[in-house]
């Protein structure tokens, strides 16, 4: 999934010590739908930015004092991030050459033609939702591996849950493929599928590893573990939904789940279709206290327990795909 393109007005820094061209050019950025802030000099303009954030900054070149160039040369140290537009005559045209090796990254000559400024600022602000998008995507890539890690971790306690979220996970994407899921929720799901016991890193060996039924009082602490691994994952603001995804993937249609005692539709979709996968991985692989009870014997388990612990539809979903991958 590609991260989001910020959706608010992009935020621009106008410098120029010429009050009628800096209210020029405000005004008429402003009516291209972009958020402006001005100054009137390199020195005023440094105080905005070591305070606020700025898209790009659009500056005049010879100004009294801090010169657009020094201004550039400053404001790419400080935002490395931020591009810069410098604003020069036409016989400081080298001199403009020579400040996008100094940290400007284009640069318009007077006098400004105002229907060509909004395609140069375009251009430049394009660069940098490019360099974002990327940098994102890079951070999601980075997390992605890290949350994977965790799970392997948390799968390795017990070698009877060996690759346990790996395969949750699959059997997740199979129901996402089959009921149309958007890549966005695709994405939320596969995090979530792969991280879903990852608060089952708080549960004590003694009753994950455990080579007979858990008593009532150990159950309760195996329970935690949803709850828990929410917690753990709403530390991350940016993974609030799978946090919440995650919390709920043991609650159940009838109210009778954990650890909320959600109802039908109150329980969040993605968190449904991993109880399902969760359930039916479970049911077919070997455990410390009981071995596979089979594919068919699954599929039966599902379809009994369809309307009180699964979402009847999401099972006949389920079922369905998984029927035609013999491997599943």
């Amino acid at each position: 999934m590609n991260p989001p393109v910020p959706t608010r007005p992009f935020r621009l820094l106008v410098v120029d010590d010429m009050e009628a061209m800096r209210m020029a050019l405000e005004d008429s950025l402003r009516l291209q739908g972009y958020e402006v802030v001005s100054a009137a000099s390199g020195e005023e303009a440094l105080e905005l930015l070591r305070w606020q954030r700025f898209d790009l900054l659009l500056t005049d070149q010879a100004m009294p004092g801090l010169s657009g160039i020094e201004l550039a040369e400053t404001t790419a140290r400080i935002h490395p991030d931020v591009p810069i537009v410098l604003l020069t005559g036409h016989t400081d045209v080298e001199l403009a050459k020579a400040s996008l090796q100094r940290g400007a990254s284009d640069f318009v000559t007077k006098p400004v033609n105002i229907r060509e400024l909004p395609i140069v600022i375009e251009r430049n602000l394009t660069r940098r939702r490019l360099e974002v998008a990327r940098l994102k995507e890079r951070e999601a890539q980075v997390l992605f591996e890290a949350i994977k890690a965790l799970a392997s971790a948390v799968d390795a306690k017990d070698p009877y849950t060996a690759r346990h979220s790996m395969r949750v996970t699959r059997l997740s994407m199979v129901v996402a493929d089959a009921i149309g899921l958007t890549a966005d929720e695709k994405y939320v799901l596969e995090l979530s599928a792969w991280m879903h016991d990852v608060g089952k890193i708080g549960v004590p060996d003694s009753i994950l590893t455990k080579a007979s039924r858990l008593t009532p009082e150990e159950f309760e602490v195996m329970k935690a573990h949803a709850a828990k691994g929410g917690e753990i994952v709403g530390q991350i603001e940016e993974l609030s939904q799978v946090a919440d995804v995650i919390r709920h993937h043991h609650e159940r249609l009838d109210g009778q789940g954990y650890p909320d005692g959600l109802r039908g539709e109150a329980i969040p979709l993605l968190s449904r279709i991993i109880l399902i996968a969760d359930s039916f991985e479970a049911m077919t692989s070997d455990r410390s206290y009981r071995r596979s009870t089979g594919r068919g014997h699954a599929f039966e388990e599902l379809k009994m327990h369809s309307g009180d612990q699964f979402d009847p539809e999401l099972v006949a979903a389920f079922i369905s795909r998984i029927e035609a991958l013999p491997d599943a």
